[in-house]
């Protein structure tokens, strides 16, 4: 919890973001560890969010400079799907979260994207080589030949911001008292 304690955003930002934006966390873990895609509704869904709630929970110039960030990450994820392979759902999705991310927090989220991706690979490591699940899901896309190479990197980026919101509000973060005055 340490590491976290100096997270940019505002307590407030935290709650109302994290609350509205848990459904789709579990819409995309579900949907990216049975089929392996992350779907467009979900993406577009967490990025009205943003736009939607954002508009109220930051100061104006915040939030428009938020915008930047979607456009810096959607092209720089985009290069990379095209260039190493990143899944296109997942490279949206980044695009669609980047805005809800203060950028004085990518440290912070870069670990914990790191700390969720260890448990991923960790967990499909261990899944892949269960004979007791193989027999139980013979047909899971998991294990199918053609995608033996393929991660579902959703099952670690939705957690992730999941995550931030949640050491946001734990944290209750350097702007409280700036988040606070913005309500009537």
């Amino acid at each position: 919890m340490e590491l976290f304690s100096d997270l940019a955003i505002t307590r407030m930002q935290a709650l109302v973001f994290g609350l509205l934006t848990f459904p789709i966390t579990v819409w995309i873990v579900w949907t990216d560890l049975f089929e392996m895609k992350i779907k467009n509704e979900a993406v577009l869904a967490m990025l009205a969010i943003f736009v939607f709630a954002g508009f109220f929970l930051m100061p104006f110039g915040d939030y428009a400079w938020r915008y930047l960030h979607f456009v810096v990450m959607l092209l720089i994820c985009f290069a990379l799907s095209a260039t190493i392979g990143m899944g296109a759902g997942d490279a949206k999705y980044i695009a669609a979260v980047a805005p809800f991310i203060a950028l004085d927090d990518t440290g912070s989220i870069a670990l914990l994207y790191a700390i969720w991706s260890v448990l991923l690979l960790v967990g499909m490591f261990i899944a892949r080589r269960s004979g007791r699940l193989r027999r139980a899901k013979p047909d899971w896309i998991w294990f199918s030949d053609d995608r033996k190479g393929y991660v579902p990197f959703g099952l670690a980026l939705a957690p992730t911001v999941s995550s931030y919101f949640l050491f946001g509000y734990l944290a209750g973060g350097p702007r409280v008292q700036e988040s606070l005055s913005l309500l009537p």
